[in-house]
This record gives structure tokens, C-alpha cells and sequence, in this order.
């Protein structure tokens, strides 16, 4: 359904191209819209949930919770901790995450646009989102407690991720010289996703699945805090976006627009497939004229 909604917005946008070309009229020359308008952009997004699989601490995936395990000192701490708080010591993992999802997060940023007519824009927007994600494995623990057949000991695994996107766009406006106004646009999406932590909390201790600590691996009372590791990069593609403008003057406008992305995302592992994004933001857009005069 999310990717029929986003060929009709592309769709839509194409069709109203084919009238959005002429310059500005006689009639703008009175009260023209600049050439050039900046925006502050607040809102909402939300990721993909296909993206999110990377965090799910599964032995296929980069982090995963076998490099603890392989830890003897990790291991063994964690052995201790099922004894201790758990009552048992043969526990396995028996399900990993298979639906792991992205929270809604804030997404703010700006944008540059230059008016090429009143129908037709050029715009280049900044906007970034903290993502935040959390989900459960469950152990397994034998023997089982009592009137239990199975038992299990939930543990979270959760991860954080800075996304950045850069999109570039053109932009078409019907009735522009209605104080009310649909717009719509299409464009080239360019983002960047950094991940900033991937751990499994495992009875109120938390355990790093990314390996900062290559081949000697985590020995304690060592002072080695391991080093950094950057998981993450580039990717690219499509960007829209469709709402209303209410232009107050012809120096000030809001906006409110619904964003769908379908982009590659840089992931180890999942960076050749495209994900479904989307989100909405409210852009306070200000003319160069009433910025060169605050």
C-alpha cells in the first residue's frame, strides 16, 4: 500500500509539471514572491522497519550476541548472573527479534529554495532524526521453574542510530496566488546513517555487541576502553513529500507537508535493499528580504 501511495504522489507531481513552467507574471510584479526563501524545518519521522533488523543482536547480522558469548570473561559474568538472579545455570537463547521497528522520532533541520516561478521551486533541505530502537531475546532456562513446561527470561536488546537526509527537490505549488495552496514535490534523496550504540541489556547488565576491542577482544582491569568503530554511511534514493501552504505575506509562509522516502540505507548487511520512510513536517519559511532585515 506504501509504495502504490508513493507512484501516485510521483504521478501526481509529474502531471502537474507539464503547467508549472512560465515565468513570473506582470501581475507578481507588484507584489512579488522572492527569488530566494529559507525555512526551519520541526517534525516527525519514521524509519523502516527493514533497516531495523540490523540491530537485532542474530548471529547473521554484524553485532550480534555470539561475539559476547565468545567473550570467556563476558561469558562468564553472565553465567554468574543467571545463577544468581535467575536461580539457573543452562540458559540458550531460544528467539531473536523478527519485527524489530524503529520508534517516531523528532526531525528538525532547514531548507534553501529558489523560486524559478510562482508554480515551480528548486529546493535543497537539511533535515536530521535521532532513531531509537528496542526489543526483546528471550532465553531459555532448564530446568523449568516450577509449574512452568518452558521458561524464559526476556532481555532487551535495543540500538540508536543518528539518520541525516539531504534532499534535493523540485517543487510545484497549485493556485499559488491563493493565500491557501496544495504543493507537492519530488526529488533525489542523499542520507546518511551513523550507528551511535547496538547493546543487549542481559539481567540489568548491558554488553556491547559492536567489537571495539578487535583481536585481544575484552580482558577487564586492563584500562583498554576499546576504540571507536563507525558503522554506517551513505545512501540515496527518492525523496517526496505533498501538503498545503498558507503564505501570510509575500515574505513569510508555513507549510505542512507528509514526506515518503524509498532510499537505501547504509547498513552492513542491508544496504542493498530500499526502504519505505516516511514522516511530516511544518516549515516556517522566510523570504531573503525579511532575513536581511532582522
Amino acid at each position: 500500500m506504501k509504495y502504490l501511495l508513493f507512484l501516485v504522489l510521483m504521478g501526481t507531481q509529474l502531471l502537474m509539471a507539464q503547467n508549472a513552467c512560465s515565468p513570473y507574471s506582470e501581475m507578481d510584479e507588484e507584489n512579488p514572491i522572492s527569488k530566494w526563501e529559507f525555512s526551519g524545518n520541526f517534525g516527525y519521522y519514521k524509519a523502516s522497519s527493514y533497516h531495523a533488523e540490523f540491530y537485532n543482536a542474530a548471529p547473521y547480522n554484524v553485532n550480534n550476541l555470539n561475539y559476547v558469548f565468545g567473550n570467556t570473561y563476558w561469558y562468564n559474568d553472565i553465567k554468574n548472573d543467571f545463577t544468581e538472579y535467575a536461580n539457573r545455570d543452562s540458559f540458550w537463547v531460544e528467539e531473536y527479534p523478527t519485527k524489530m521497528k524503529y520508534n517516531a522520532a523528532m526531525m528538525g533541520g532547514f531548507s534553501l529554495r529558489y523560486n524559478r516561478s510562482e508554480m515551480v521551486s528548486f529546493n535543497l533541505h537539511f533535515n536530521f532524526a535521532k532513531l531509537h530502537l528496542i526489543d526483546i531475546v528471550n532465553f531459555q532456562v532448564y530446568p523449568a521453574y516450577p509449574g512452568e513446561v518452558e521458561s524464559y527470561v526476556p532481555c532487551e536488546v535495543f540500538g540508536t542510530e543518528s539518520r541525516s537526509n539531504i534532499d534535493f527537490t523540485v517543487m510545484f505549488a497549485f493556485s499559488p496566488e491563493k493565500p491557501f495552496s496544495a504543493i507537492a514535490e519530488l526529488g533525489f534523496n542523499l542520507n546518511n546513517a551513523l550507528v551511535k550504540e547496538s547493546r543487549i541489556r542481559i539481567l540489568g547488565y548491558d554488553y556491547n555487541l559492536v567489537d571495539v576491542y578487535g583481536s585481544g577482544g575484552y580482558v577487564p582491569n586492563t584500562g583498554n576502553d576499546g576504540f571507536t568503530v563507525r558503522q554506517g554511511g551513505i545512501g540515496f534514493g527518492l525523496s517526496s513529500a505533498a501538503g498545503i501552504r498558507y503564505r501570510m505575506s509575500p515574505d513569510f509562509a508555513v507549510e505542512w507537508v507528509m514526506n515518503l522516502y524509498y532510499t537505501r540505507v547504509k547498513l552492513e548487511g542491508y544496504e542493498e535493499e530500499y526502504g519505505m520512510h516516511y514522516g511530516t513536517l511544518l516549515r516556517l519559511v522566510m523570504s531573503s528580504r525579511m532575513i536581511s532585515q532582522l
